[in-house]
């Protein structure tokens, strides 16, 4: 049977909500993403007044197509007087109202308690432990109606008051079914070569660096020379990438090697395993069809402020989100370090509070041979998904277990 509060038509939900300004920014936008009213109100200390920080909820409403109305109010968040006074002449100003104890101070909670009996304002509240609302006092259409927010990368940055820029190294917006079968189809030969992988990959940018340039197409002979280094090309990596249709009329013989890349897309996949493996987790995360949002290669601006002369930037490798929780995915093709985790903490920690997901997936075998990074990293909350995970196709469950509330 379906329960009474799905049944609540669009007319029925509050068209203005009181929002207690909370530092955890996810909580003062968590409602108006749901429930899509036409005003809310946020109350809070003086400083939600500063530019940046009712820039950053607005922007982030925006940015999810949200037109709603956003007012701005402060009271000292320790008075309990100040805070019932401010209360009393919104409601005034404003009628009927909605007020949401999601967030908030203690203070804030107790004399909203206290106006509210007296004026029977509507309070709802948002349980973490069960990911739904609770009618707090004459809310009844909020009662057990289930949160299920779909928030945006841009959207999740820019409530922590930063902008993505741009994509990075990787300049892609989307991906099409082709494009994502293509890399899961190069990640699979690359599965079956692991060992000998490096071999095709220094043996293609010695092509790349010394006879292909831009172009797609390559001409070159099988042996390379790098310095005195020789460079040998893998006929067993390239017939596999070949008979995959990775490699387009591919030749080896007398005379030297012949292909054509079949995309650029594929090129840059072959010529960096880096990048190869930021690809593989991008194209597995799209294709699960579990994520509100998928990036890659994504370079944010601390500040939100791209004219500045000088911006604090950095690129987050993958980020997803799903729900109330964005994922910031660092991919390193070797050996991580201290540093790695450091920096993905602290990018999941600035932009993604107390739901922010730090990730780090690698190619190395950190479980069996590094045992003091694996249990720094699990210290530091940060999830390292390495080679047994990669080889033994457990990434997508990984990131599905990583990404729940």
């Amino acid at each position: 049977m379906t329960e009474p509060h799905i049944k609540e038509t669009a007319a029925s939900l509050p068209d203005t909500i009181i929002e207690l300004y909370d530092d955890e920014q996810i909580y003062n936008v968590l409602a108006i993403t749901e429930l899509r009213p036409k005003r809310v109100i946020y109350l809070g200390p003086r400083r939600i007044k500063k530019r940046g920080i009712k820039n950053s909820i607005i922007n982030s409403l925006r940015i999810l197509g949200l037109d709603t109305q956003c007012f701005f109010y402060t009271a000292d968040m320790m008075s309990l007087e100040s805070i019932k006074s401010k209360l009393d002449s919104l409601i005034d100003t404003f009628g009927e109202c909605t007020i949401d104890l999601t967030g908030g101070s203690e203070v804030a909670l107790v004399a909203v308690g206290m106006l509210a009996a007296s004026r029977k304002i509507p309070l709802m509240r948002y349980d973490r432990s069960t990911c739904r609302y609770k009618d707090i006092y004459c809310c009844p259409v909020m009662e057990g109606r289930v949160s299920d927010p779909h928030l945006s990368v841009p959207s999740v940055l820019a409530l922590a008051g930063g902008v993505m820029k741009e994509h990075g190294h990787l300049a892609i917006d989307g991906l099409t079914d082709e494009s994502a079968a293509d890399i899961l189809t190069v990640w699979g030969i690359f599965k079956r070569f692991h060992r000998t992988w490096h071999r095709a990959v220094s043996y293609l940018q010695q092509v790349n660096k010394q006879f292909g340039g831009e172009s797609l197409s390559v001409k070159a002979p099988s042996v390379i020379f790098s310095g005195e280094r020789i460079v040998n090309c893998d006929s067993a990596i390239m017939n596999a990438l070949s008979e995959a249709g990775i490699l387009e009329n591919y030749e080896n013989d007398a005379s030297g090697v012949r292909f054509s890349y079949k995309s650029a897309l594929m090129r840059s996949c072959l010529l960096d395993t880096g990048i190869c493996l930021e690809l593989y987790v991008y194209a597995t995360a799209r294709q699960s069809g579990l994520y509100d949002d998928v990036q890659i290669s994504v370079v944010v601006d601390w500040d939100g402020d791209l004219e500045a002369r000088i911006n604090t930037l950095n690129e987050i490798d993958v980020m997803l989100t799903r729900g109330m929780v964005p994922v910031f995915i660092s991919c390193k093709s070797g050996s991580p370090n201290v540093v790695a985790l450091n920096e993905i903490k602290t990018l999941a920690k600035q932009f993604g509070g107390v739901y922010g997901r730090p990730v780090l997936v690698t190619m190395s075998d950190v479980r069996n041979r590094d045992a003091y990074l694996y249990q720094r990293a699990s210290d530091m909350d940060v999830t390292i998904i390495d080679y047994t995970d990669l080889v033994n196709d457990r990434l997508s469950k990984r990131l599905a277990a990583v990404s729940k509330v």
